[in-house]
């Protein structure tokens, strides 16, 4: 066994991280289809007018405004309706005052007129229109360019593409767009303890859970998950899977093996191909978390059980895979509710604790560190301070949600 030497606190970890992570640099071309998600690497700026023409806001008639400036409901005035044009057609005739042509939304307006009267405030007679209101110049008619100006920027670098940005680069007639590169986020589970899913158990093991629910919150959080089989807890063999991970990844994150015990060497591995930053934080679960950096790529080690793995994915590893993706910061999403009974924590440890809620009440969920269900039961989680050590029944506190 070897104690963990000293404990550093989670933002001094947080900090010897960020200083040693960057956003990915490398930019793509990628196809419409594939876009949704991904992050603008430059300034996309229109080169032409949206709408390329002036067109009807409204179904109606288009007409001079001054035609109109008479109308009202007790003395209409009646215009000649001389065409009729809908969406994707070009007018054919030129409208004089006592004129109009029937007009569909979106249509071109003819070059001689300038308003757009809705059908609501009309009567149609075989080619009579009344016209019972009277419409200002500009009314319901759509500039060339109201929507996008030739010159304008329509997104902007370090965008995420939207389905409405997308629709924008469509409008320009554009297939494709340069974006960063999404991270490549290696993930090695450990453990003799451990098997692959749909393998028959061996006495003294569970199913592989890490892989898994690291890779979920990879590919939620911008990252692109390379998981690896299960490397048993021998030197060679993580040595040669990490040393296989560091030209294709540029995250690697390894799970279990960075606890005390006699086979937990991936501290040693980690230190002959480069170096250990941190091994062991003040938190609770999740103490032995380790960090360093090989060949100039970041490795992250992870404890083994499940929801110490989780929770320091989720406070160490998310804000990393975010950073990389070129993502901003996760907006955490808070509620206040009443413990529905007293914690216990440890002095000195900053303890996560996932909690349930219900009716107003923070219902604790958390077992143990190898229980999965305190996790997937939780709604959230609170955070007790190192320097706190019993939160009491029916006290409020803030829920940070999952």
């Amino acid at each position: 066994m070897r104690p963990l030497k000293s404990l550093i606190s989670i933002e001094e970890a947080q900090s010897i991280i960020n200083a040693n992570i960057s956003p990915i640099a490398t930019t793509e071309e990628v196809l419409l289809k594939n876009l949704i998600g991904r992050i603008a690497a430059e300034d996309i700026v229109s080169d032409v007018n949206i709408p390329p023409f002036r067109r009807a806001a409204m179904d109606g008639y288009a007409v001079k405004a001054e035609s109109t400036f008479s109308a009202t409901e007790s003395t209409p005035i009646f215009l000649t309706c001389i065409e009729e044009v809908h969406a994707g057609e070009v007018p054919q005739k030129i409208i004089r005052e006592e004129e109009c042509t029937e007009i569909a939304t979106g249509a071109m307006i003819p070059e001689s007129a300038d308003t757009v009267v809705q059908v609501e405030y009309t009567n149609k007679s075989e080619n009579e229109i009344e016209i019972f209101k009277a419409f200002a110049p500009g009314t319901n008619v759509s500039n060339a360019g109201a929507d996008v100006k030739s010159g304008e920027t329509v997104i902007y670098k370090e965008q995420k593409f939207t389905p409405a940005r997308i629709g924008i680069l469509t409008a320009l007639n554009r297939s494709s767009a340069k974006v960063y590169k999404t991270p490549q986020i290696a993930v090695i589970p450990t453990g003799r303890e451990i098997a692959a899913l749909g393998d028959d158990l061996k006495e003294g093991q569970v199913y592989d859970i890490n892989s898994h629910t690291l890779s979920a919150l990879i590919s939620q959080n911008g990252g692109n998950p390379i998981v690896y089989d299960i490397v048993p807890d021998e030197f060679n063999a993580l040595e040669k899977a990490m040393l296989d991970a560091i030209p294709k990844a540029d995250l690697i994150v390894i799970g279990g093996g960075s606890s005390v015990g006699e086979r937990d060497i991936n501290v040693d591995v980690i230190n002959k191909h480069g170096s250990v930053l941190f091994h062991g934080i003040q938190i609770k679960p999740g103490k032995p978390t380790l960090f360093g950096v090989v060949d100039k790529k970041p490795v992250l080690n992870l404890p083994g059980y499940p929801t110490s793995c989780l929770v320091n994915g989720y406070i160490i590893m998310l804000p990393i895979l975010r950073k990389m993706s070129h993502l901003p910061d996760v907006v955490l999403r808070k509620v206040n509710a009443k413990l529905s009974k007293k914690i216990v924590s440890r002095l000195g440890r900053h303890q996560i604790y996932t909690v349930k809620l219900k009716d107003g009440l923070a219902i604790p969920a958390f077992k143990e560190s190898g229980a999965i269900t305190s996790m997937a039961w939780a709604d959230g989680y609170i955070e007790i301070p190192f320097n706190v050590d019993l939160v009491e029944k029916d006290e409020e506190v803030e829920v940070i949600l999952f």
